[in-house]
């Protein structure tokens, strides 16, 4: 049986951060900022014998973990929370009433971490929606 070298073993590995970058940069709905776009992108433009760092690979999985969805939230749903935001969202600043239409345009049944987190604290102005700590994977 042939024995993976090194370089062989950190080949692949770059592969696989290359197209893990690719996916996220790729996902649907996603809510990457200017910063976390720019950097998915440069990322994906490396040169194939490019090693990646561990600052690199920690960063990448930050990003990941930011692109987990999840279908629910403190026990509700994400139609349920749309619709909670949606009856009020003339009382939001126009940043969350633009959030919350652009939400229910999209028909949305899950969500970004970050977006379903932003979407709870604004049902929570609303009606007792609780916390939820959305350490399970979706």
């Amino acid at each position: 049986m042939a024995r993976i070298t090194k370089a062989q073993r950190e080949r692949a590995e770059a592969d696989e951060f290359r197209a893990l970058a690719i996916a996220l940069l790729g996902d649907r709905h996603n809510d990457w900022n200017d910063w976390e776009y720019d950097w998915l992108r440069d990322e994906t433009r490396r040169q194939p014998d490019y090693i990646y760092t561990e600052k690199e690979r920690a960063v990448l999985d930050r990003l990941q973990s930011y692109a987990k969805s999840f279908t629910e939230y403190a026990g509700y749903t994400v139609p349920e929370l749309i619709a909670i935001a949606y009856v009020c969202r003339f009382d939001l600043n126009e940043d969350g009433q633009e959030f919350v239409e652009k939400l229910h345009a999209w028909r949305a049944t899950d969500l970004k971490r970050r977006q379903i987190k932003r979407l709870a604290g604004i049902c929570r102005r609303f009606e007792k929606v609780g916390r939820d700590t959305l350490d399970e994977a979706a």
